[in-house]
């Protein structure tokens, strides 16, 4: 794990276990205001995002639940140990700061779902990097005391800026792709206003943001689609990366009407 995903990870994925951190380092349980719960994780919870860069271990060994799964947005599942074996300070020319919001508790008696939202603002030397996350986290709890018992991250999807490109002809992308001979959708690639558009219908059509001459960023979505040349050096097919997949469409002979 990188410096920059170990940030990433303990900022955003761990949210939750910062929540249960915010007391005296001698005291030996979490306990919630009864008559703020959600003001209470929420104040907690940024507090300790301001402190998380430090890589404070001993908060952490003494405020998870032993058997606390923690999902990452990147799809790792880490349990206590390993995730005390990976929290580090941040290293030099790297620094962070995560707001939370819309922070939301629903209590089910000895069990607490804590809802929010991540804004994080990332500096990796003279590069600013801002990601969006919602996270949902399982508290349980004995007595008075609360304890993490399972968490979960996701990084909200946004659309990539484009990478200026020498040409911005890409009339030789323009055309229909299909998944087979025998499939009754198309893909249709055309230009409008100076820019390549993609979609199943001119109407549903969203931009293709460009990323490299043959590379590009679907709009609104969270895909990215690669055009690819034959041998002879025309535009054959366009494949889509799709949930770490590869989904290829080949170019239509004939135009969908």
């Amino acid at each position: 794990m990188t410096s920059h995903e170990r940030f990433i990870t303990f900022c955003g994925g761990l949210t939750g276990i910062l929540v249960l951190a915010a007391i005296p380092a001698s005291s030996p349980a979490v306990t919630a205001q009864p008559d703020d719960p959600a003001g209470w994780f929420r104040a907690t919870t940024q507090t300790l995002m301001d402190a998380v860069t430090d890589g404070d271990k001993a908060v952490w060994d003494r405020l998870l639940d032993k058997d606390c799964i923690i999902t990452t947005e990147d799809g790792e599942v880490l349990r206590k140990a390993r995730f005390l074996e990976e929290l580090k300070p941040l290293p030099r020319g790297f620094s962070g700061k995560i707001t939370v919001r819309d922070l939301t508790v629903r209590q089910l008696d000895s069990v607490a779902v804590v809802h929010y939202w991540l804004d994080e603002l990332e500096q990796i030397f003279d590069q600013e990097l801002k990601t969006i996350y919602v996270e949902t986290d399982v508290y349980q709890r004995s007595g008075a005391a609360w304890q993490a018992v399972a968490m979960q991250v996701t990084v909200v999807p946004r659309d990539l800026e484009a990478i200026p490109q020498r040409s911005t002809d890409w009339q030789e992308l323009v055309g229909d792709y299909q998944y087979s001979a025998t499939a009754t959708s198309h893909y249709r690639v055309f230009m409008r206003d100076g820019a390549l558009y993609g979609g199943r219908d001119v109407k549903t059509a969203t931009r293709l943001i460009p990323l490299a001459p043959l590379v590009f960023f679907q709009q609104g979505s969270i895909h990215i689609m690669i055009f690819v040349r034959n041998d002879a050096g025309g535009i054959e097919e366009v494949r889509e990366l799709h949930k770490y997949n590869e989904v290829r469409m080949k170019r239509a002979a004939t135009p969908a009407r």
